[in-house]
């Protein structure tokens, strides 16, 4: 249920048709929306659904795979329960086909980014790894081949834990960035949103590590459902070892990356080898990606931004005067870090569903008619020495797919060339 465009779907496909069995790929989307999802499957036989679910199909399954995407009111997750159908995610499948130690890392901000940077580490510390999750590479047709000494680092989304069950998931290392709002378009509650990043913290063994920032008050709620060792990170702490070669912009990701550097040095990673990975590593596409130079102002691609809070810590990375490009669709959550940090910049180019809203709030705005009509006007007035960031702290589903579908527009709009 839910083919999707980010590959566990078409992964659990593959998995199951190569296993003998009959599988049915259902999703609300078209055939054309899903194309290179559709096109992945083609060879291995599945029956498609798309553009509609029918009812017959989750009461006459043995078992029902759900999409992290899926809403957990949904209707017909339920009536397959009635029915006594096995409801699982592509999650929990590749956990009981993983045999080594795993490192699952989550949080509101940074998983991506601690996720690579530890993977990294590993790797550079000669620890056999692999990284996947909801990075966007599903494990799941892998895990089975790997040995029992390969570490796997998974990022795992809120959407994932609330749907997991806990059988399986026993990770040797968890770390969470931080605990803030998000998402509360498809979460209930905040509650339901904390209790999904908490599940990660109550799985942890007794023989466990786990990472957890000091100065986040959920974060440190969640270390009394610890049984592992405690290990704190945050200002105030120090590195356990030295951030000085990270190219990457801000406190945040210095903090990142000692989060990355507490958990790869717990699963065998060496000194030199997160060194290494310090000094070499680059941004992850669309989070604050320097991409080009426009008469002499630095456009920044922070299109990942889509909660106020990221945008503000956005905003406080860049060291010169910023033109920020900020809009999307609302997902219901507290805009006032984004508001106070918006008065520091230059000015802010509005646009999307919460462009005129916050033109209204904001003093030195200025209203785009859609994103492509904002980033133009950024370009014009902007100077040189001056950072034109794509920090959007909103959704980008008003007029994108995805933040990653907006940051390759931005691009396409600053003169750079398709990767």
């Amino acid at each position: 249920m839910g083919l999707g465009r980010f590959g566990g779907g078409a992964a659990v496909a593959r998995w199951h048709a190569e296993r003998g069995h009959d599988v049915t790929v259902t999703d609300l989307r078209t055939e054309a929306e899903l194309a290179d999802s559709v096109s992945s499957i083609a060879r291995f036989g599945v029956k498609l659904r798309l553009g509609r679910h029918s009812e017959t199909d989750f009461v006459s399954t043995d078992r029902l795979v759900v999409n992290q995407a899926v809403p957990f009111d949904n209707g017909l997750v339920a009536l397959a329960k009635s029915h006594g159908v096995e409801v699982v995610t592509e999650l929990g499948l590749t956990l009981k086909e993983l045999r080594g130690p795993i490192l699952a890392i989550t949080g509101t901000n940074g998983k991506s980014t601690t996720s690579a940077l530890a993977a990294s580490m590993l790797e550079r510390s000669g620890v056999p790894v692999i990284l996947g999750g909801n990075i966007g590479r599903s494990l799941l047709n892998e895990a089975a081949a790997l040995s029992e000494q390969t570490v796997a680092v998974l990022e795992i989304s809120s959407f994932q834990l609330a749907w997991l069950e806990h059988d399986g998931l026993a990770p040797s290392t968890v770390v969470v960035t931080n605990v803030s709002g998000d998402h509360f378009d498809k979460h209930p509650d905040v509650a339901h949103y904390r209790q999904s990043k908490a599940r990660l913290v109550e799985s942890a063994t007794a023989h466990a590590t786990v990472v957890l920032r000091e100065d986040d008050p959920v974060c440190r709620d969640y270390a009394s459902l610890c049984r592992g060792r405690i290990v704190w990170f945050g200002p105030g702490r120090d590195s356990p070892v030295a951030l000085d070669g990270l190219r990457l912009l801000g406190e945040h990701n210095r903090q990142n990356a000692a989060a990355a550097a507490h958990a790869a040095l717990s699963l065998g990673a060496s000194e030199s080898g997160c060194l290494e990975a310090i000094a070499a590593f680059q941004p992850l596409p669309h989070r604050l990606e320097r991409i080009a130079t426009r008469d002499g102002a630095v456009c920044i691609d922070d299109s990942v931004s889509t909660t106020p809070e990221a945008a503000a810590a956005a905003v406080r990375a860049l060291p010169g005067p910023v033109l920020l490009l900020s809009g999307g669709r609302d997902k219901g959550l507290d805009w006032n870090p984004l508001l106070a940090a918006a008065k520091h910049v230059k000015g802010v180019i509005v646009y999307g569903e919460t462009g005129a809203r916050l033109c209204k709030s904001l003093p030195n705005s200025y209203l785009g008619d859609n994103f492509d009509s904002a980033v133009r006007m950024a370009l014009e007035l902007a100077r040189p020495g001056d950072f034109i960031l794509l920090s959007p702290g909103f959704s980008s589903y008003d007029e994108f797919p995805g933040f990653d579908a907006r940051g390759r527009r931005f691009r396409e709009l600053v003169g750079v060339a398709p990767s």
